[in-house]
């Protein structure tokens, strides 16, 4: 339940900017968590517990009383080191890249000369030059005039050079070795065989307190370290105590956090579905005081705001018995839905959202499917008062559609961000506004997909008071329940 200060301050919600960063933390926490349980360190430490608490180790404690040097991993490495610097392709490697070609090879590449040579080696190998080697007098045209000069260039040093060294066995050889794992391991076992560590580990092998400067002594001790380290106790802690069941639950499927310059025409469209699907047209209902046009949809700040101005326009309306039909308005407003981009069955939709009281302006964030019902009110705000908005579910019974509906009040709805939330079930769908649970319905849910629309409209013959209206989306976000 909120706490006494909100219920002071007027609401009985959460504060939405506090509420949100506590939504933000508890996600930058569990990545967090999962980063550290996905993380290198985990990993070692997981390897460390196994292999410290297995009966192997000690035995492996004991045997360093008598091991040998030749028996060690540090004489394997040097072993492997003397065989990289024995082989072929190591050899090649080093003599290519002490010979100085790989210089020569870079400025060739880069003369003009060079660059002319490939643009006369392209044209003598196109179409346009073997058509007019083959017409008659090609002796005396422009064409031969360059085969005369690529034939020249191909002779100079520098060419035959590049041509024959980019051929070869050694050239591939030193491209395919120069950024190979197999070159790196060479250098590091290089560095580590002539380091002072290593020279020093014979004497160390005859050391008779030689267990506390080894390799088995030192993995007791980073995995102390690792245990002492901040972020393992924040793990172990975090863990004990895990509060990321909600996070778990939910999968991603939608999102806009309408950070560009211009709606996302990809996700969204500006009017009715019907209209926009059939006849890429906007028009609105016969009971509709406005017209939907996208100039009252703008981007700003990283939200979209839909306007609702006092202006005329000329538009058209859907006459239940006439048809579509012209009409002159003297409201504009705006509409953005995911009818043809996004459709989901059950799930968690959520959106923050900040209104205008501008009665009788109507602000709503609902979703809908193929037909006019089902259809679900998550935010409605159509009342004379900006503390109570509506939500509720619109279903099919029979031929004759109904209304299951709710006032929420708590709060002053208008000018503040609101965070609103509908989980859909099947058997239950439960509204929440900042993670407050308001509403809960287990009858007439609605089982087949629904989209996003959020709009604004006049549906009375009153002039709305406070122009022009807004309703500013921050953010809309949808997810799936996940198995």
């Amino acid at each position: 339940m909120p706490g006494l200060f909100g219920t002071l301050l007027g609401s009985k919600f959460p504060d939405t900017q506090k509420y949100e960063l506590k939504i933000k933390n508890l996600k930058s926490d569990y990545k967090r968590y999962q980063d550290y349980e996905n993380s290198s360190f985990y990993k070692r430490y997981l390897e460390l517990d196994k292999l410290i608490h297995s009966g192997d180790f000690e035995k492996k404690v004991k045997k360093l009383k008598n091991e040998k040097f030749k028996d060690t991993d540090q004489y394997r490495k040097y072993k492997n080191f003397k065989t990289l610097s024995k082989s072929k392709d190591i050899k090649s490697f080093f003599k290519f890249k002490n010979s100085g070609y790989p210089e020569r090879i870079d400025k060739i590449l880069s003369s003009e000369e060079y660059q002319r040579y490939i643009e006369l080696k392209n044209f003598i190998e196109s179409p346009a030059f073997r058509e007019a080697k083959s017409t008659k007098g090609f002796k005396k045209s422009p064409e031969y005039k360059k085969l005369k000069e690529f034939k020249r260039l191909k002779k100079s040093s520098d060419i035959r050079f590049i041509n024959k060294t980019l051929s070869s066995a050694s050239f591939k050889n030193y491209e395919r070795m120069k950024s190979s794992k197999r070159l790196k391991n060479y250098n590091e076992l290089e560095q580590y065989v002539n380091s002072k560590e290593f020279l020093d580990f014979k004497s160390y092998m005859e050391d008779p307190k030689r267990f506390k400067k080894s390799e088995e002594y030192g993995l007791i001790n980073e995995y102390e370290d690792i245990k002492k380290t901040p972020d393992f106790i924040w793990y172990t802690k975090t863990k004990k105590h895990n509060n990321f069941d909600d996070l778990n639950k939910w999968q991603l499927t939608f999102s806009d956090e309408f950070d560009g310059s211009s709606l996302d025409t990809d996700k969204w469209i500006t009017g009715y579905f019907w209209g926009k699907a059939l006849m890429n047209q906007t028009y609105v209902l016969e009971n509709e005081k406005q017209f939907f046009t996208d100039k009252n949809i703008e981007l700003r700040d990283s939200l979209v705001k839909i306007s609702t101005k006092k202006e005329k326009v000329k538009g058209k309306i859907w006459h239940s018995k006439f048809g579509f039909m012209p009409a002159d308005f003297e409201y504009t407003s705006g509409l953005i839905s995911t009818g043809q981009s996004f459709r989901q069955k059950y799930g968690k939709f959520e959106a923050k959202v900040r209104i205008s009281d501008s009665h009788p302006v109507t602000h709503s964030f609902w979703m809908v499917a193929e037909q006019n019902v089902p259809q679900v009110d998550i935010l409605r705000l159509n009342s004379k008062s900006s503390k109570k908005i509506n939500i509720g579910c619109h279903y099919a019974d029979g031929k004759e559609s109904k209304n299951i509906t709710f006032d929420i009040t708590g709060a002053n709805f208008s000018n503040d961000f609101y965070i609103f939330t509908l989980e859909w079930y099947p058997d239950k769908m439960i509204w929440k506004i900042n993670g407050e649970k308001v509403k809960e319905l287990t009858s007439n849910i609605p089982q087949e997909p629904m989209y996003l629309v959020f709009s604004s409209h006049i549906l009375e013959d009153k002039e709305p008071g406070n122009m022009p209206a807004s309703m500013d989306i921050d953010w809309v976000r949808c997810y799936k329940q996940n198995e």
